[in-house]
């Protein structure tokens, strides 16, 4: 069982596992495949969800076992999707667990031609807010909650030289 796993393994280490080894992605495969699923199903609009799957030679690209979406909420950071998906991801594999333990877990393969992939280098692309540059509000602000995650650095703007961090707060209003 791999949980938050940042290695990829060899087939002949997959090979070892008679039932085979699994995998649980806080993502929606083949949505988010690789590094900080939570950020970019907040800033490209992906389906969010966690995926408990079949490891296989690729990074999140195994046969699917069990899966279940998580809404991205308007007021919705890095961190606060991120803890839903945990708690979705501990529900999901509770409830497959005895099912591959017992051989008898579904297997449904991943669509190749769908979905997307991060690297971590990715957010570098969206950490650095130019301050000369025009944005669309929503994109602005999906980028400022998708990397809104203390104690990470997130999202930044340079002010004589200085990085300066952005993090942001959300909140509906009326009773919560």
């Amino acid at each position: 069982v791999s949980v938050l796993f940042d290695y990829i393994l060899t087939p002949e280490c997959l090979a070892l596992f008679p039932l085979g080894c699994i995998n649980l992605h806080p993502s929606f495969l083949p949505y988010n495949r690789g590094q900080w699923p939570n950020v970019w199903s907040i800033v490209e609009g992906t389906p969010s969800g966690v995926t408990l799957h079949y490891m296989d030679a690729g990074v999140d690209t195994g046969d699917i076992i069990a899966q279940q979406r998580v809404p991205v909420l308007p007021t919705d950071t890095g961190e606060s999707l991120y803890r839903r998906l945990e708690q979705e991801s501990v529900r999901l594999f509770m409830d497959n667990w005895p099912l591959f333990k017992g051989g008898k877990a579904a297997r449904r393969a991943q669509p190749r031609e769908a979905g997307t992939y991060h690297r971590m280098r990715d957010s570098e692309k969206i950490d650095h807010i130019d301050l000369e540059r025009s944005y669309v509000a929503k994109d602005l602000i999906d980028v400022l909650r998708a990397r809104t995650f203390p104690p990470h650095k997130g999202a930044y703007f340079v002010h004589e030289g200085q990085r300066v961090y952005v993090r942001v707060q959300l909140w509906r209003e009326g009773p919560q």
